[in-house]
């Protein structure tokens, strides 16, 4: 117990604790004011979040890497198996997956549901920073096939199920450890623009068939598309090339449609105005569709206003720049690129979520760390917080050159 509280004093963890516990404490307040019974299922979660916390703080990083491969080959075969079930569909669904707004990206076991692409955030910040620590041959442009490849794995896994918001996350994460670990910036920078390039062949590539609420589909005929590439595979569904116009339209229908989770989610934030409308108190955010998961944001801007949202995004700034500390200070390799990893998948997610909230991007499905419901994204997210106390706590004394040191 002694070593417990001395591991806890040390002055970048409180930092994190209390920006995690505040943040907790906002999500279960914005919960229980849109639904009480999923606020009593949030504490729930995050009683067993805590020990998972625990758990990953007091184990020594460098033991928890060891089992980094194996707990990143477990996450791939249980989104697999969220795959599978998409492909068969309902036909003869498979044991705990199904359906839930057109994706299947869930595992019940009873009463609780686990989201295996959660899991996979945190196992791949560990396997990526396994793979990173001592090696140099990513400072070549093919060296780089490797660790794209342990992205790419599970990127394509979730597009499958699918979950367009939750594989984006892993970008970020990746070229961050990357750039943080020594790969040459030019190398970076020319596969970003080979992605830039590509867009445009990846939102006109395909027949965009429109499935409808019946089961039934049909292609568009109407729908923008260069017939030299309508034979290629349909990277950009219909449903979120509908989103990303709806960010632009003032069309009354669309906002009734594609458009309507945003725009009201738009007026519950713009209605809190600087000091909220008090706490509970959400008569526009009780209307928003997911309005506890994806779009709490809004429910937070109703209820405290603008001074609130700014205690709220405070405390993000204070968790991210409290691992960015970590991470500066810690020599070891491993260490640095977990607290690096685990820096970028919380806040690229948390930036995510922010930008749909407030409609500077299409809608994604993507949760805010530490607030919104959700089991799954509340366990990830704990453990994410406790590997970053583990590195802080137990940074060793390297007696080397700085990690990631070439000689150009």
């Amino acid at each position: 117990m002694n070593r417990l509280w001395k591991q806890l004093a040390i002055a970048t963890n409180w930092p994190i604790l209390v920006a995690v516990f505040l943040l907790s404490g906002v999500g279960i307040i914005s919960i229980w004011a849109d639904a009480p019974a999923e606020a009593m299922r949030q504490g729930a979660y995050l009683v067993a979040a805590l020990i998972c916390m625990a758990l990953f703080q007091a184990v020594n990083y460098q033991k928890i890497g060891r089992f980094a491969w194996a707990f990143y080959v477990f996450s791939c075969l249980l989104i697999l198996y969220t795959v599978v079930g998409a492909i068969i569909g309902t036909k003869n669904p498979l044991p705990g997956v199904s359906n839930r707004n057109g994706a299947y990206n869930w595992i019940a076991f009873g009463s609780f549901t686990l989201q295996p692409a959660e899991l996979m955030k945190i196992a791949f910040v560990l396997v990526l920073a396994r793979y990173l620590r001592f090696r140099s041959n990513y400072r070549t442009f093919m060296g780089l096939l490797a660790p794209f490849g342990v992205a790419l794995v599970p990127i394509a896994l979730i597009l499958k199920q699918p979950d367009l918001g939750t594989a984006l996350i892993f970008i970020p994460a990746l070229f961050a450890m990357l750039f943080v670990a020594g790969a040459k910036i030019k190398h970076l920078l020319a596969i970003v623009g080979l992605g830039v390039a590509m867009m445009p062949l990846m939102w006109f590539s395909g027949q965009h068939i429109i499935k409808q609420d019946d089961g039934t589909s049909y292609v568009c005929e109407t729908c923008p598309h260069l017939p030299i590439l309508r034979h290629l595979p349909q990277f950009v569904k219909h449903y979120q090339r509908e989103r990303v116009y709806a960010m632009f339209s003032s069309d009354p229908r669309t906002n009734k449609a594609a458009g309507f989770q945003q725009r009201l989610a738009e007026i519950a934030f713009g209605s809190g105005g600087f000091t909220g409308k008090g706490m509970g108190n959400i008569p526009i955010g009780q209307k928003v569709p997911e309005g506890h998961n994806d779009m709490i944001f809004a429910l937070v801007g109703e209820q405290f206003g603008f001074f609130g949202s700014a205690v709220v995004l405070g405390a993000y700034i204070v968790l991210f720049t409290a691992g960015v500390e970590i991470a500066s200070t810690t020599r070891e390799p491993f260490g640095r690129l977990i607290a690096l990893g685990i820096v970028s998948i919380l806040a690229g997610q948390t930036f995510l979520n922010l930008m749909v909230c407030t409609k500077l991007m299409p809608v994604t499905g993507v949760t805010l760390p530490f607030i919104s419901y959700g089991g799954s994204s509340l366990l990830a997210s704990f453990m994410a917080a406790g590997l970053l106390l583990n590195v802080g706590q137990n940074r060793p004394l390297v007696m080397a050159k700085d990690a990631f040191e070439f000689a150009e």
